[in-house]
């Protein structure tokens, strides 16, 4: 795979993962469509969890719970290269008796993944582990498994290339969810963060989901969907800011009315942070944008509720939203201008119905501008089969749109995080 890097003009100044060196001039409006349905070798795909790209290598990741494994497509081809630890994962299943009481998904696995220097994936686990994988190799077996320490599950993750840490989140822990900070050196838990009310951390009451590295402000932030609250993200929630040596500097309160169950979270150009709002109350106002160097609001976004994962794609400036929760009957893939800060068309991924599985998952490839949503076999409304696959066993739909704000054509992205073993990838010809 290392053979496949991508060369990309480079802009001056470094960047983080998703954020611009000079964002292209947004088009007016963007119109997205499932052009590709990228089906499982074997299988369904019915229960999954959070996706990364690595837009270095030009792979798309998925925690892959029906297949057991972290699935690999390449994403100039849209085909499967291969499964990651097929068969050593938790699986979807609901937890043991002796880890009750729990959810439904608190003991299920692989759940957050990503791509490390573009050598490794790390999956984290439902039995409150980390287990990482060689790119390059077979797959069949984690080169490591690091313990949280934990009960319940290792969830999201997110890499700071500059101090060589992951952080990641077991968000189903009681009494209180806590982070760990590992080391991608030593492969070693270096600290935990219970998020209790103590000593500055945030008292969390229902969770602690999606986290970021931000390289301009060199804090880790992590949405918590309620703070001090009864546990339905009826009060406030807000995001948690992270020093490397994993001290919680401060706590960003976001009002419930403007954004109830802070939950996805990405890292868009100048200061921005976009959170996908999860919760039912004032399902109008359904996401924000806030600034990163103090917490307040810079935008209100209706229409957008329901987000889980939350992506920015640097190559054409543009938010993506899973909107697995939204209101009313159907789900959603979001989308909106971070120029403009406004909402383009969202796009139905699963229709009306009942037991219609959980769309929840997004990630795009910022050269090609390709955007990857998992539908479940269980979906209604026909997506997969109408993008060349087979709603029955449900897909990797591939969205793009004609009007693109294509890097390739109006500007240049720097996509690589690592500038110790720094690579550049070219656009392809379309």
């Amino acid at each position: 795979m290392r053979g496949k890097l991508r060369l990309l003009a480079v802009a001056a100044g470094a960047i983080g993962p998703a954020l611009l060196v000079g964002m292209p001039a947004a088009a007016a409006d963007e119109t997205f469509a499932a052009t590709k349905a990228i089906s499982a070798p074997s299988g369904k795909i019915t229960s999954f969890d959070i996706s990364f790209v690595d837009p270095v290598l030009g792979l798309y990741l998925l925690g892959d719970r029906t297949q057991n494994a972290v699935d690999v497509v390449d994403t100039d081809s849209n085909t499967f290269v291969k499964q990651l630890g097929k068969g050593v994962f938790t699986g979807p299943g609901a937890c043991p008796p002796i880890k009750q009481p729990a959810g439904a998904n608190d003991c299920a696995g692989p759940d957050g993944v990503l791509a490390i220097r573009h050598k490794e994936v790390w999956a984290g686990d439902g039995d409150s582990t980390v287990k990482v994988f060689d790119i390059e190799g077979a797959g069949t077996a984690p080169t490591h498994t690091i313990s949280t320490g934990g009960v319940h599950r290792a969830d999201e993750l997110c890499f700071d290339p500059k101090h060589k840490l992951v952080l990641v989140a077991n968000n189903a822990e009681a009494p209180f969810p806590f982070a760990t900070l590992i080391s991608t050196e030593t492969y070693m838990a270096l600290k935990r963060i219970t998020f209790d009310g103590n000593d500055g951390r945030p008292k969390a009451t229902n969770g602690a989901e999606q986290c970021q590295y931000d390289r301009r402000t060199d804090r880790f932030y992590i949405s918590i969907p309620e703070i001090n609250g009864p546990g339905n993200n009826s009060a406030s929630g807000g995001v948690a800011v992270i020093k490397h040596t994993g001290e919680v500097e401060t706590t960003f309160v976001i009002p419930v009315a403007q954004c109830s169950g802070p939950q996805g979270m990405a890292i868009g150009p100048d200061h921005q942070i976009l959170l996908g709002c999860n919760g039912a109350v004032n399902a109008n106002a359904s996401t924000v944008v806030i600034d990163d160097r103090d917490g307040h609001v810079i935008a209100t976004l209706n229409n957008e509720s329901g987000a889980d994962e939350v992506w920015f794609d640097p190559g054409d400036g543009h938010y993506f939203l899973a909107r697995s929760a939204a209101v009313g009957t159907s789900q959603f893939l979001g989308v909106v201008d971070a120029e403009r800060l406004k909402e383009d068309p969202s796009v139905v991924t699963t229709g009306e119905g009942t037991g219609i599985g959980n769309a929840h998952s997004v990630a795009a490839d910022p050269v090609l501008n390709r955007v990857y949503v998992p539908i479940p076999s269980t979906a209604t409304g026909g997506l997969c089969t109408a993008a060349g696959g087979n709603s029955a066993n449900g897909c990797i739909a591939v969205f793009t749109t004609p009007h693109d704000d294509h890097s390739c054509e109006t500007g240049f992205v720097q996509v690589s995080e690592d500038m110790d073993e720094f690579h550049q990838r070219r656009c392809h010809e379309r």
